[in-house]
């Protein structure tokens, strides 16, 4: 979808922005699609689907400085969803150089404004939500709020479904009812599932070029995976307001309909560990260990209870960056492990010796904390 960041020399945690604008020359594409029936309750909506048929829109980063966005909505590009900043290189979160200007630029063209943040690999989402919402520029309700879900730059993997499902629910939590768009190419979205990011009432923003030469071609290929998408990158080559090679999308007219804040999670979200009474760890407290540390910590393996090397290193390396942990990330607990891991449960009830001597009150620390709702 987007090019690479061109970060690279400039401050990461708060970069002054840079100016630009956003348009889209009309292109020749297919026949207009037909508005759908509103969503199903997993997708639901707090108002009636708009009666508005299809918007065209682009979308523009660090790439697209300059970009003039009074003659983009001229040319027909109705909405601008700008690149607010991201989690993806190992620098640390960062605010785009060019998304104060970019997002003035729009607003004042009279397009509908959206404000986009990049996943990887080095915030927790919880945390990249915070940082998104805490740097959004001139946010106003009715702003699109989008995640985009790809591999850029020093990330290596895809955010899944429970922390995608995380970065909205944290967002929703800050702002309460939002219009919130979930970015994924077509073919990731086919190679998952994703109940608990349907669950948060997130849009489907896809991309899927087919030739990429700048027209709209077929329908997105969704595989079943999401209920319906309200948005469609259909090219990465198009011209709009002076610059080339400009994202462009169509979408439908819900898809800038609020969201009040999410629904319930999914009915296959994991119970509750006793072990915070027994003291005696068990299979449910290591399911929600292994869910926390795949949304915090890199963990890859299944969920499912039975903790070995991989859980561990995962472990390890949230310990290491959180709770003082200095021993190798090698997927072998020892008494380091298990001190850092007292510091956690000191956290949350636990008043005996930091000794890395795990013993109920320990585990009943730990409990705590895995019981906590967002690791449902």
């Amino acid at each position: 979808m987007r090019r690479r960041t061109w970060l690279r020399g400039l401050a990461v945690a708060a970069l002054a922005p840079a100016g630009g604008a956003l348009v889209a020359t009309p292109t020749a594409s297919a026949a207009p699609v037909p508005v759908p029936a509103p969503l199903p309750a997993s997708g639901r909506r707090t108002a009636a689907p708009a009666a508005v048929a299809e918007l065209r829109g682009i979308d523009v980063g660090t790439t697209q400085a300059g970009i003039d966005f009074a003659l983009a909505r001229s040319e027909g590009q109705e909405f601008a969803i700008v690149k607010a900043g991201g989690s993806q290189l190992a620098e640390g979160p960062y605010v785009s150089p060019h998304y104060a200007e970019q997002v003035d630029g729009a607003r004042a063209a009279g397009q509908r404004v959206g404000h986009y943040w990049l996943s990887g690999d080095f915030q927790t989402p919880a945390d990249a939500a915070g940082y998104f919402v805490d740097h959004l520029h001139d946010y106003r309700p009715g702003d699109v709020l989008a995640l985009d879900d790809e591999v850029l730059d020093d990330s290596t993997r895809l955010w899944d479904d429970a922390q995608a499902a995380e970065w909205f629910r944290t967002v929703q939590a800050r702002l309460g009812e939002i219009v919130p768009w979930f970015y994924i190419g077509a073919a990731n979205l086919r190679a998952g599932t994703w109940d608990r990011t349907i669950a948060t009432g997130a849009r489907l923003w896809v991309a899927v070029y087919g030739p990429n030469d700048g027209t709209r071609h077929d329908e997105p290929d969704l595989g079943g995976r999401y209920p319906d998408w309200a948005v469609h990158q259909y090219t990465s080559v198009g011209s709009a307001g002076g610059a080339p090679a400009v994202d462009l999308n169509l979408a439908r007219g819900w898809a800038f309909d609020p969201v009040d804040g999410g629904g319930d999670p999914p009915g296959d979200t994991l119970p509750k560990t006793p072990t915070e009474q027994s003291g005696v760890p068990d299979t449910a407290f290591w399911k929600r260990a292994q869910h926390w540390l795949s949304i915090e910590s890199g963990y890859t393996g299944p969920v499912d209870g039975v903790p070995g090397p991989n859980t561990y290193a995962a472990l390890q390396r949230n310990l290491r960056d959180h709770y003082g942990y200095t021993g190798p990330v090698d997927g072998v607990p020892g008494t380091n492990t298990y001190a850092a891991l007292q510091r956690l449960a000191a956290g949350h009830g636990y008043t005996g010796p930091v000794d890395g001597v795990m013993g109920p009150q320990s585990w009943r620390g730990v409990a705590r904390f895995l019981n906590e709702d967002r690791w449902d």
